[in-house]
């Protein structure tokens, strides 16, 4: 792994490369951009180069492009997940606080922010000549948190690189952005995330669907194509789903509701095997979305059908049923199911009852209303 691995995000490691050959580097950055998309795995990689003890020159039409050797002290270390001047900052080291243990974060917690990260800055490199701190989600930084580390992006130590990584720059308070050197991310086009998950042996039906449905999200993708559920695989959930949902009449809902929450718990239960760093709130929120997000992708489906719109289906492999959901509905009334499935996704943040989600969403798109308030 090296950062010439780091999949479409050209422009963005240019950036950083351009600054580095200049010798100017910022001590502080915010990767901006959806989730998947390479953010993480960049700043991890970027780190890995400057903290590598030998790297290595390549030529290229765009100029020098530096990189990790791979084989020195540093990239071994790095590569074995223990390198001690790379800081990899999470909402779950809550656990490892000074009274943390125990705790499930929703936000990113100034313990966290206080203890990783300002109490250790000040300290001096003990294998490279740099230290960095990658800290992920960073939207989840709350005011306080923020404001906490105000001076350390103002003033970090000379050896000290700061990288937050964000989702959505609109939860950053100015104070944070101005202090900041902005990269940002675009989507992976979609023919790369096909070919991508073809060399994991998706079936290219498959790969199709999950190319569209991630929106861009190389991440997205490989990583609900690659989930196990025992029993049906989440393409194979996904399939059932749109049938059901294509043919279920209103005396079906609660039944229906019951079947989405059965499979919440298949798909949740392998997240939790394949990530169990990760809160189990979070992961049932994964989940939660991706099943309603599968459902607003059949009703936009069918409502470009209604309108005649030529663009890319999402369900291409199941038209049959995205025809019979658009011969329920017309492309105005398919508009307004899909803003209520988006205030449902909404609930999903406010960790509204999961069976209540489901059945609310299934009973309003069938006319019902709602059930409870939103």
């Amino acid at each position: 792994m090296s950062l010439s691995s780091v999949f479409c995000q050209d422009k963005a490691i240019g950036i950083l490369q351009r600054a580095f050959a200049a010798d100017k580097l910022a001590h502080a950055y915010l990767f901006i951009g959806p989730d998947g998309v390479g953010k993480f795995k960049t700043a991890e990689q970027w780190a890995r180069m400057l903290l590598c003890n030998n790297k290595t020159e390549h030529h290229t039409p765009q100029g020098i492009f530096y990189d990790s050797c791979g084989t020195c002290r540093s990239c071994e270390v790095f590569a074995g997940g223990a390198h001690p001047d790379f800081n990899h900052i999470y909402k779950e080291l809550i656990e490892y606080t000074k009274g943390g243990k125990g705790k499930t974060p929703l936000d990113l917690p100034i313990d966290v922010i206080r203890e990783f990260v300002i109490e250790k800055v000040a300290g001096r490199p003990q294998m490279s000549n740099a230290t960095v701190y990658v800290v992920q989600e960073a939207e989840r930084l709350n005011q306080a948190s923020q404001n906490a580390l105000l001076k350390v992006l103002e003033e970090p130590p000379k050896h000290c690189f700061i990288i937050l990584i964000c989702n959505r720059i609109e939860k950053m308070l100015p104070t944070t952005r101005s202090r900041c050197q902005i990269i940002r991310f675009g989507p992976v086009d979609a023919e790369q995330i096909v070919k991508q998950l073809g060399q994991i042996k998706v079936e290219p039906k498959e790969a199709q669907y999950w190319a569209a449905f991630s929106e861009g999200s190389l991440g997205t993708a490989l990583a609900w194509a690659g989930l196990e559920p025992k029993g049906k695989s989440c393409y194979a959930i996904k399939t059932e789903l749109v049938s059901r949902f294509a043919d279920y009449p209103l005396t079906d809902a609660l039944d229906f509701a019951e079947w989405l929450g059965q499979m919440a718990k298949k798909i949740s239960d392998a997240w939790v095997d394949k990530l169990p760093n990760v809160s189990k709130k979070d992961i049932n929120r994964r989940t939660q979305t991706g099943l309603i997000r599968m459902i607003i992708a059949a009703l936009d489906d069918a409502m470009k059908m209604c309108i005649g719109n030529d663009a890319v289906f999402v369900n291409s492999d199941q038209m049959n049923e995205i025809e019979k959901i658009a011969e329920k509905s017309d492309a105005e009334d398919l508009a307004a199911k899909i803003a209520g499935a988006y205030v449902n996704l909404e609930w999903v943040q406010r960790s509204v009852n999961e069976r209540l989600i489901f059945e609310e969403l299934l009973l309003k798109y069938a006319g019902c209303g709602n059930i409870i308030g939103s």
